[in-house]
């Protein structure tokens, strides 16, 4: 039953379609840096898709397989040899003149030409897949960090409202010290507040900065920075059903069909490989006049010649053993990428469920009380209930409580990125977008 069942697996995992699967890209319109004020995510997505680096690289890989399939299409495969001789001929003392010409051109008529032609339509589809490959990482690399962006912004804006706080703290105990209520030395724990909140604004327009200039260096926007986003983040749910990811993975994984293109590769190199093993005959046409001493009429020679290599110590054994261990290699290559994916992806799924729940409790306990929070202990210092080193005690803690809700948060949106590169396709498919 074991091997039964391993073998069923195998099937299922890597008995992928031989063709190439275009990844998802969105129908946004391409926009020009030079005029674009913002960016929305499928604009990003588009763009980077037409322009970014590593993209641009895949496809130059893809110019020089083809190449190799100008350099295959010529009828023969080698030119023709030309030659050329003269010399004296020499009877009793006397000499003449004589000369010889030949021509000679070997042919292929084995059919390894047409073969080597299918290994080269594999190769380019092989250097297609790996194009898509490089599309799909771009397109999860460039979706990772928007979300990055957009959670940062979020991050940014509470930073400020409790830069707002810690003010609104300090200048009520500014009219407390004024009115003799209470001691100077308070101001100056309200001072620390007020600067650790505003360290918090300028770390969080740091890091905008920085994400936008990485999101530039990836989609290949021309300037140092893009412009500011639009959007929002999509809502915070738990992962699919695994079987159904799996299946999904699948069908749409592109590197699942780079290995299975490859596999179709190996394979047609050996039956190249094989064929070139066969030998190729020369043909060759000459002409030989020869000089007689005498002045008398010469005599001229047509010849018609055929020559065939006998294959006995070289057979091309070392390219076609080659070939069939590339073969193997591509097929190990293809089981143990199925296995690697299929076990990231069931852990990348756990991974964002977990993290999900956590990011829920975070939002019920903390979030959604923190308005109200923040004005009862702003109404409560005002009116002398709690002194300005509890304030602060209590702001400490939500501060914490709060740097861990946009840590959750981070960590969703970047298990949700890993999980929907391992899947192949965006994991809550909308229309137009990969089943």
């Amino acid at each position: 039953m074991l091997p039964a069942a391993n073998a069923q697996k195998r099937e299922e995992y890597e008995n992928i379609p031989a063709e190439l699967s275009e990844p998802y890209i969105p129908s946004a319109q391409m926009v020009d840096p030079a005029t674009a004020t913002e960016l929305s995510l499928d604009e990003l997505l588009v763009f980077a898709d037409q322009n970014a680096p590593t993209i641009r690289v895949a496809r130059a890989e893809v110019e020089r397989v083809k190449a190799d399939q100008t350099a295959a299409r010529a009828t023969f495969p080698e030119n023709p040899a030309l030659g050329l001789g003269a010399g004296p001929r020499i009877i009793d003392g006397d000499s003449g003149m004589s000369f010889e010409v030949s021509l000679e051109q070997t042919i292929e008529l084995s059919g390894a030409r047409g073969l080597r032609l299918d290994a080269l339509q594999a190769a380019e589809q092989v250097a297609l897949a790996e194009v898509n490959e490089a599309r799909w990482a771009i397109h999860v690399e460039t979706h990772a960090l928007y979300n990055d962006l957009l959670v940062n912004i979020e991050q940014r804006d509470q930073a400020q409202r409790f830069l707002e706080f810690a003010q609104s703290l300090r200048d009520i105990a500014q009219r407390r010290i004024d009115a003799g209520e209470s001691s100077p030395l308070t101001l100056f724990a309200a001072d620390a507040d007020l600067a650790r909140a505003g360290n918090e604004v300028s770390r969080a327009n740091e890091d905008e900065t920085r994400i936008r200039a990485e999101i530039a260096a990836v989609v290949g926007w021309p300037s140092e920075s893009i412009p500011p986003v639009t959007g929002e983040l999509e809502p915070i749910r738990k992962a699919p059903d695994t079987k159904v990811l799996l299946k999904r993975m699948r069908n749409n994984h592109p590197q699942l069909r780079t290995r299975r293109l490859a596999s179709v590769l190996a394979e047609r190199r050996i039956q190249f490989a094989d064929r070139e093993a066969w030998p190729n005959p020369t043909l060759g046409l000459s002409y030989e006049r020869e000089g007689e001493p005498d002045a008398g009429p010469s005599p001229q020679t047509w010849m018609f010649s055929v020559s065939v290599p006998i294959p006995l110590w070289q057979r091309n054994q070392g390219p076609r053993q080659r070939a069939q261990a590339d073969l193997s290699l591509a097929e190990q290559k293809q089981h143990a990428a199925a296995l690697k994916l299929r076990s990231e992806l069931t852990a990348a799924a756990s991974a964002l469920t977990a993290t999900a729940e956590r990011v829920e409790q975070y939002d019920r306990a903390v979030i959604a009380p923190l308005e109200q929070n923040l004005t009862l202990l702003q109404r409560a210092y005002e009116l002398g209930e709690v002194d300005i080193y509890q304030i602060s005690q209590m702001r400490e803690s939500l501060l914490e409580a709060h740097a861990r809700y946009i840590d959750a948060r981070h960590e969703y949106y970047q298990a949700a990125a890993i999980l929907e590169g391992l899947v192949g396709a965006e994991l809550w498919p909308t229309e137009g977008s990969n089943p």
